[in-house]
């Protein structure tokens, strides 16, 4: 067919190319068919990205897939080859383009409009550019594909029809349409970006942010609508979206709270909902920190030491809001902050986020092997600014408080002194001014700040530092702060390092920071959170770093209260949300909106589902209560704020609430967000779908057992409900795990699975017990994360345990799940005589039937 270029000068070129629609690999035209007169836009791609066998079909095969959604999407009419024409960019490539034809849209893309007109840029044009990539990626996922090359020079803003505009002068003048599904593929293909579609979101969502903020009269009249966009971006850019958005529609419905903001007026009303901010990374306002804080965690009393520390725990289960509380700096925003603050977290806190302040500066440059090693001195010279410049910050906000300033010696001397040793240190690189009344402490660290931009953009141009900082640089400055501040030799300097995982920063990473951190003085000393499996406890020259000697591990999931235990959950989680509440000024508490659990035992609880068990599910509803929420909390408090959140807006809460939310609303919500859960994990990257697999049978397995096992009697010929929720492994003596695993040809994939089970919390990993055995022999113990387990029906506390008896059990549980499920329900399910007692329901903690 033919097709008449459109928009050639009298010389016959295409000026649109030089400026307009033109990428690194193909250019587009608009064109007119010849036979209808239709005006097309023909998208013409190099021969070359189609010679390995591609098919250009295979895109439009792609495409098909959303049909339906042309509202969202430009989808191809056709696709074709062309030979090359006059006056097109030159190419040494002689061969026939790809040529993609599509209707062609007037308008201009977001990208242009923010080159040519950013001054337009108005939060209500931010949230329908938000609104529209978040379903347009969400359509994409519901459909199986990812469009990989998700930005906003790919979201156009089409004009709307003149004729329909004369006739209804209403409709909007644009609509938002996502253009180029050249990149369109499969979901679960692989690719070498390092951006998927969610972060490609976020970084589209921070470029409009950084628009707005740039301009003054914007950001001085939405500020609520700023500061909560940053917020949204900072979740929709974590690795693991679960502790934000648990289930599809919870994006837009999230992002719809952000809008609201753009209409609200600015700080008339309370700026605080009670569950804005799940994560305390995102709670920018140090004093509604101090007011949300409940120090009811059984491990805080092991953090608040002077020793160092390693603090490992599953996300979402407060190591940041312990870690951010415990710096000096978060007190001291409070106006009443005093020498009291100081005394009650003993010692002088600092703390440093890993996601907040590093971001993901270090990450790239992993990606290339042994680039880490090459760039060592560099990355300990950024490392050492980031700690140098949240030292001075907290070193400034504490000498503006009077009593601090005296009780640690900052005296104007003292400050001046330090700021001169920093610049000593760096020379000319700094550049540091002083002048009358200006705060040496809070300059220095601004330009500490300058520095380290400029570190990264070398690093990342490839051009070698001006400068470099030696591993001991924190300690000498930590040193003089004491020589001239004396009142750190009573207050030790801790640095609290939150989030410091390989999923922040990686392995090589780590062996280089490790040699900053761990130095043996008295100087400082530094805290450490981290998930499970992602500390790396090695030196760069592959020394190991001794647990116990350097650094006292601390693990959350090993941390039980007592036996009390589920009065404390309970205590917990009444004063974490009547906290929240208090603070967004609601009327209704814990009590009142959630109340009492029907079932306030689990044994009862698990009783009452095995007798409904031929209901239809929710007819009788059974979780909901503040005892059922604090069973569901296995140390991921945000999980269980993520529920009541559901509940709040299903039952339309609002500040003046004062009545109970009906039970049905309990249950369905704590049931969708464990359910949403529970089907995310199959996404997760690596191996989504091998865990949910194992979540899959273990949960199905634990409902068999409570809700079709035969009854069972224990020794006191009391019936046994099996609450099967862990499993356990006794290992012989002298045997390792992962050792003998990594012997076996899938040892290596099982190893890696079964980290990943516990780093992502499918599983809570306990610390090994002593052998029913012998002392001699250690048992292993995996417990299904409570929060999952309303999404299959079972009660949440486990009373008994699967026993694992070999280690090839093991692999078969990892690599074959439903048959070992089978195996398991076969054993546990027996009701011979002579198997009584074979498998009886005791377990090592000595736990009853009651609770």
């Amino acid at each position: 067919m033919d097709y008449q270029i459109l928009d050639r000068d009298e010389d016959g070129y295409i000026a649109a190319l030089s400026v307009g629609r033109r990428g690194k690999k193909g250019f587009v035209l608009r064109v007119r068919s010849e036979p209808t007169g239709q005006e097309l836009a023909a998208k013409l791609c190099i021969p070359a990205d189609y010679a390995d066998g591609r098919s250009p079909l295979l895109e439009v095969d792609y495409t098909s897939k959303l049909r339906g959604a042309e509202d969202i999407f430009q989808l191809p009419h056709g696709v074709g080859r062309v030979s090359p024409f006059a006056s097109q960019p030159v190419s040494a490539d002689a061969r026939d383009w790809v040529c993609f034809l599509t209707d062609w849209l007037p308008g201009k893309t977001v990208q242009s409009l923010l080159e040519e007109r950013a001054d337009t840029v108005a939060p209500d044009l931010v949230v329908q550019v938000g609104e529209a990539l978040l379903t347009a990626v969400l359509v994409l996922e519901q459909r199986g594909l990812k469009h990989d090359d998700l930005h906003l020079g790919n979201l156009m803003m089409v004009e709307t029809d003149p004729n329909r505009l004369a006739i209804d002068s209403s409709l909007p003048r644009y609509r938002l349409k996502v253009i180029d599904l050249g990149s369109l593929k499969n979901i679960e293909r692989p690719t070498f970006k390092s951006d998927d579609d969610w972060s490609m979101v976020a970084r589209a969502l921070a470029q409009l942010h950084n628009v707005l903020v740039k301009n003054r009269g914007v950001a001085s009249r939405y500020p609520n609508f700023i500061r909560q966009l940053n917020s949204f971006i900072q979740n929709l850019a974590e690795e693991d979206l679960t502790r934000h958005f648990p289930a599809p529609a919870s994006y837009i419905a999230r992002f719809r709270e952000v809008a609201g903001a753009a209409t609200s007026m600015p700080r008339s009303q309370v700026d605080f909902h009670p569950f804005d901010a799940i994560s305390a990374e995102h709670l920018a306002n140090d004093r509604l920190l101090l007011e949300l804080f409940v120090g009811h965690l059984p491990w805080i009393s092991l953090v608040k030491t002077r020793e160092p520390s390693v603090l490992i725990g599953p996300r979402g289960c407060g190591k940041s809001m312990v870690f951010r509380y415990l710096s000096l700096r978060t007190h001291v925003s409070s106006t009443t902050a005093n020498i009291d603050a100081l005394r009650q977290i003993g010692f002088f806190g600092v703390y440093v986020g890993c996601a907040s302040d590093l971001g993901n500066d270090l990450l790239w440059i992993s990606r290339e092997e042994g680039r880490p090693q090459r760039l060592a001195s560099s990355i300990t010279t950024y490392f050492n600014l980031i700690l140098t410049r949240e030292l001075l910050r907290t070193l400034a906000a504490s000498a503006r408080v009077a009593a601090l300033s005296a009780e640690l010696g900052l005296t104007t001397y003292a400050k001046s002194e330090i700021a001169g040793f920093i610049q000593d240190q760096l020379g000319d690189e700094l550049g540091l001014i002083r002048l009358a009344g200006m705060d040496p402490l809070q300059s220095c660290s601004d330009l500490i700040d300058q520095l380290r931009l400029r570190l990264s953009r070398g690093l990342l141009e490839g051009r070698s530092p001006d400068f470099q900082l030696p591993s001991t640089f924190l300690r000498d400055l930590c040193q003089k702060i004491i020589d001239c501040a004396p009142g750190f030799a009573d207050w030790r300097i801790v640095f609290l390092l939150d989030d410091y995982t390989i999923h922040r920063l990686s392995r090589p990473i780590q062996s280089i920071i490790n040699a900053v951190l761990w130095q043996r003085t008295s100087t400082h000393v530094f805290k450490i959170s981290s998930e499970p499996h992602g500390f790396e406890a090695t030196h760069v020259d592959n020394a190991r770093i001794d647990e116990h000697r350097e650094f006292v591990p601390i693990d959350t999931g090993s941390m039980p209260t007592g036996q009390d235990e589920a009065k404390h959950r309970l205590e917990f989680m009444s004063k974490l949300l009547d906290k929240r509440l208090e603070a967004a000024r609601y009327v209704g508490r814990t009590r009142v909106l959630i109340g009492d659990s029907e079932h306030r035992t689990d044994p009862a609880l698990a009783k009452h589902i095995r007798a409904v068990k031929g209901e239809r599910s929710g007819a009788r509803p059974y979780y909901h209560g503040i005892h059922v929420l604090s069973s569901a909390w296995s140390g991921d408090v945000a999980t269980v704020l993520h529920m009541v959140r559901e509940m709040f807006v299903r039952a339309s809460v609002g500040r003046s609430s004062d009545t109970k939310i009906p039970h049905k609303i309990q249950h369905e919500s704590i049931s969708r967000v464990s359910t949403a859960l529970r089907e995310r994990v199959g996404g997760y990257h690596p191996y989504g779908q091998e865990m949910a697999r194992v979540l899959s049978a273990a949960g199905d397995l634990a409902r068999k057992l409570l809700i079709e096992a035969p009854d069972k009697v224990n020794r006191k010929m009391n019936p046994v409900v099996h609450r099967k929720y862990r499993f356990e492994m006794t290992l012989p003596a002298g045997v390792d795990l992962e050792s003998k695993l990594l012997t076996l040809p899938e040892g290596r994939k099982v190893v890696d699975i079964m980290h990943e089970l516990v780093r992502r919390a499918i599983f809570v990993q306990l610390p090994p017990s002593r052998g029913k055995e012998g002392d001699a022999r250690r048992t292993l113990r995996w417990q299904l994360r409570a929060s999952l387990l309303p999404s299959f029906g079972t009660s949440l506390v486990r009373h008994n345990y699967i026993d694992i008896k070999r280690i090839e059990d093991f692999i078969e549980f990892i690599t074959d799940p439903e048959a070992f499920a089978k195996k398991a329900y076969d054993r546990y399910s027996k009701t011979s005589k002579d198997d009584l007692f074979s498998d009886l329901d005791l377990d090592i903690d000595g736990e009853g039937d009651d609770e």
